[in-house]
């Protein structure tokens, strides 16, 4: 079973779609006000596996969103006819989505087309289990310190001062302060070592840190502690 999210303007127009995904054992969840919160509700996004962008979405449209449905992790399935795209300024788009189809694709092809992101799935699951796994090993007891307060901060930034005082309970001081930009490089470069982006740990300057996105949904996802 996959969860699989249709986004679209019109619910009312999607409704075959919905019948024959939920017959294959698929939940399946119809929104019209989801694209552009997408990055204000990332818990929801994350929440499911593919997202199929409904031809009443607009390709310029879909543009402006694309970047935050990739980041949350989604195969993308898109009703339209990607040869409409090939030499124009949204040509970029083509190789983003994972899957296209037409008024002309048959319910048997697209389901098939579920059926092959499905297995995508699958493996990127196994893969990035693994990935999450290895970084997490290879954490010292600070270094994990670190990475609880900031994904304890549900994806907003926290200070160095906020951090200093969680981790050693001392306030601000030198020391504490080249000790954390010293631990936050270490785990960056532990995070590109097993394949992570290095955003996934970001130095917002003269302000803090935050984690990414896909990292906070890993760390959510495994119940991510401070016990070992």
């Amino acid at each position: 079973m996959a969860k699989i999210l249709i986004i679209t303007k019109n619910p009312l127009a999607e409704q075959d779609l919905q019948l024959a995904l939920q017959k294959v054992n698929d939940e399946v969840f119809c929104t019209s006000s989801l694209l552009d919160q997408v990055d204000f509700y990332p818990e929801v996004a994350g929440y499911f596996s593919i997202a199929i962008l409904s031809d009443t979405i607009s390709s310029l449209e879909m543009s402006k969103y694309l970047s935050s449905l990739k980041r949350k992790g989604l195969l993308l399935l898109r009703k339209g006819a990607k040869e409409q795209l090939k030499e124009t300024d949204l040509d970029w788009m083509i190789p983003e989505i994972d899957e296209w189809f037409t008024d002309q694709t048959s319910m048997e092809e697209f389901i098939e087309k579920i059926a092959r992101l499905k297995e995508q799935i699958g493996e990127l699951k196994s893969d990035v289990s693994k990935t999450y796994k290895k970084f997490i090993s290879r954490l010292t007891k600070n270094e994990r310190k670190v990475v609880y307060y900031l994904y304890k901060a549900n994806g907003s930034q926290l200070s160095r001062e906020e951090l200093c005082e969680k981790i050693w309970g001392t306030g601000v001081n030198t020391s504490n302060v080249c000790q954390l930009s010293f631990l936050v490089s270490c785990i960056r470069e532990k995070m590109i070592n097993v394949g992570f982006d290095e955003n996934e740990l970001k130095t917002m300057w003269g302000r803090g840190y935050q984690l990414g996105d896909t990292l906070v949904s890993l760390l959510n996802k495994n119940e991510f502690s401070l016990n070992l």
